[in-house]
């Protein structure tokens, strides 16, 4: 299963603001990482993915195993 970002958090029913504030970043900049989720640094994708109880494959990559590069819609 593919997830985004929203979706990851939104699983596990946190508010944008409550990631922010997890993530030690400020709510816009989150807001901006569910938009292009490639522009978040692999030490704060591991820790979203934690956040959220997620694996970080489930959220960052594809089948292939590669960085999802494009803005997926939900």
């Amino acid at each position: 299963m593919q997830l985004t970002l929203k979706q990851a958090r939104l699983l596990s029913d946190l508010t944008q603001k409550e990631v922010a504030e997890m993530l030690g970043v400020h709510v816009h900049t989150y807001m901006k990482w569910e938009r292009n989720p490639e522009e978040m640094s692999i030490g704060t994708a591991k820790q979203f993915a934690k956040i959220v109880n997620r694996g970080i494959e489930e959220i960052f990559f594809d089948n292939e195993s590669n960085l999802i590069r494009y803005n997926r819609t939900n």
